[in-house]
């Protein structure tokens, strides 16, 4: 016996469901709007990191300028009379080694200005700003303040006296 279609165990041809016809197609919309939102969280996690290192690089810079300003005190100075005094080329010692030791902003025409400079005479302890425009390793697309600005320290030890 030959079955045939629409008979029990023959063939039955596909029945098309006008509501399943009206959802074809989402999954692929679906996925790209995943995707789209997986890139855009890749890339901002990207940036957040970029800035992270920069804020960390700009701190790098401000100890060494610190270090580099406590060894440009006047010990001779110090020594007759107990008073803490920087020589005169202290601004340029300290951003000299603030730009040498921001490699990662400089490949990125990123300087770092140094500031300020002080010392507590109390403690011995040099202080040095050091400040950075970070805006533009960034697009304007999350709330970020531009110039970034940390102080470094050094303690001064100033024995002899």
């Amino acid at each position: 016996m030959k079955h045939q279609r629409g008979q029990p165990g023959g063939f039955m041809p596909p029945v098309r469901n006008p509501a399943c016809m009206k959802q074809a197609g989402q999954t692929t919309v679906f996925f790209a709007l995943i995707l789209t939102g997986l890139l855009l969280l890749t890339a901002v996690g990207i940036e957040i990191g970029r800035i992270v290192y920069a804020r960390g690089e700009v701190g790098k810079a401000a100890d060494a300028a610190a270090l580099a300003a406590a060894s440009r005190i006047n010990v001779a100075l110090y020594r007759e009379t107990g008073e803490i005094e920087f020589l005169p080329n202290v601004y340029g010692t300290a951003q000299n080694y603030a730009s040498m030791n921001s490699t990662f902003l400089r490949s990125r025409h990123i300087g770092v200005a140094v500031t300020g400079i002080s010392v507590d005479e109390g403690t011995q302890v040099v202080s040095v700003s050091v400040a950075a425009d970070l805006s533009s390793l960034i697009p304007g697309i999350l709330p970020f303040e531009g110039v970034y600005q940390i102080t470094g320290t050094a303690e001064a030890r100033m024995d002899g006296r």
